[in-house]
């Protein structure tokens, strides 16, 4: 099996291409702002499972930009044979489908766009691969990179039928329990500091992070069709992540040959090595293409793929004892005790616990008031305090 993986696939797609599609140095070279074409770059893969469907649209940047045009008011619809999808603007560059479909076996699905500017733009046309599902997710300990942790691991049954290549993403959901805990809060009133009672729960919080990189797979080049233990994630036995309560949703992807070679190529690029090398990233072939201008260079890739997926959950005692030691806090903690207080120190206090830099912390006596970093008392800063509707204690 041959197991690869691609980081910020969108964030690559949009900034590498932008030093010039057809650099071809092998001494070193300095990249000047008529090396940059502005390009198209799509990025959309519609699935066999009933949804909304998203298709990706931005332009390439220069480096010296702080990140990538997102394409606006353009109409994009996905073709499934007779059947037309049209797609709406959710938010800057990124459209959904007005109706939730899932694709099916045996119908060619094409993407067309049109710009803003009128210019029309489509994809070849894509069938649905055989699905294969995931058989198992689950979590072991592990060492890699001689350091000691937690694998996520992904086993799969693959019918003979399918293409033998496969893509995967994740979503991982962590819970976060504050290292200081109050029940009351400090407020300014007439210039005075008072004591209220907390009206939100800042104690347990929940984050959730979708993955920056994605995984490919092939299993054509080995004798057995399955995937056994494919690593998908490696959780440090110190990270935070876990150190309560994690889970995390795997999705398997089965794509065509073409898309993998699509994100295979893109992966080869990313190494910094030879990203400026004797190869061309003009030739980096995707699928999609100007219909108004032929000689125009688009980027991406449209797909249609089988998805299946599975989720986990385990406790940080699964793995480890808190007598053996203690993971890493998801924000470094101390207790701030100031001196006798001025009025401009209380009123610079004041301020701050306004704006929720920093919390209160609790009175001690010959001391006076503690304060915290914000963070260090109240989750919020950094999940959600509602626990999301899928999450199991």
């Amino acid at each position: 099996m041959i197991f690869t993986r691609l980081k910020g696939l969108w964030r690559f797609l949009s900034t590498v291409i932008l030093v010039g599609f057809f650099l071809g140095c092998v001494e070193p070279i300095e990249i000047e702002s008529g090396n940059y074409e502005n390009a198209l770059v799509i990025e959309g893969t519609i699935t066999n499972e009933v949804s909304n469907q998203e298709i990706l649209i931005s332009r390439t940047y220069q480096l010296a930009e702080s990140g990538p045009s997102k394409e606006r008011n353009a109409r994009v619809q996905v073709v499934g044979n007779s059947t037309i999808y049209e797609f709406r603007e959710a938010e800057p560059g990124r459209y959904v489908s007005e109706q939730a479909f899932g694709a099916e076996e045996g119908v060619a699905y094409t993407l067309e766009i049109v710009t803003a500017d009128g210019k029309q733009y489509s994809s070849e046309a894509e069938e649905l691969p055989a699905n294969s599902s995931i058989s198992s997710l689950y979590a072991q300990k592990a060492t890699f990179d001689d350091e000691t942790g937690v694998a996520i691991l992904v086993d799969a049954g693959v019918p003979q039928e399918t293409s033998g290549y496969y893509l995967y993403d994740y979503v991982e959901t962590y819970k976060i329990v504050s290292p200081y805990q109050m029940n009351l809060d400090l407020k300014v009133i007439d210039g005075e500091f008072v004591e209220v009672e907390k009206t939100k729960e800042e104690t347990i919080c929940y984050t959730t992070q979708a993955s920056t990189e994605i995984l490919l797979a092939n299993t054509n080049l080995q004798s057995r069709n399955d995937l056994d233990a494919n690593f998908i994630k490696f959780l440090p036995k110190e990270s935070y992540k876990t150190a309560n309560r994690y889970s995390i949703l795997v999705r398997q992807y089965s794509i065509s040959a073409d898309t993998y070679s699509y994100y295979q190529t893109l992966m080869d690029f990313s190494d910094s090595e030879n990203l400026f090398s004797q190869n061309q990233l003009g030739l980096i072939n995707g699928n999609v293409y100007s219909i108004s201008d032929p000689s125009e260079p688009v980027v991406g890739m449209f797909s249609v793929a089988g998805v299946s997926r599975e989720r986990i959950f385990f406790n940080f005692e699964d793995f480890y004892s808190r007598d053996e030691f203690l993971p890493n806090a998801h924000v470094e903690c101390e207790v701030l005790v100031p001196p006798a207080l001025t009025v401009p120190q209380r009123e610079w206090i004041g301020e701050q616990l306004e704006i929720g830099s920093i919390k209160y912390f609790g009175f001690e006596k010959g001391t006076g008031f503690r304060f915290a970093k914000a963070g260090c008392i109240d989750c919020t800063k950094y999940g959600s305090n509602i626990a999301p509707e899928f999450w199991k204690e």
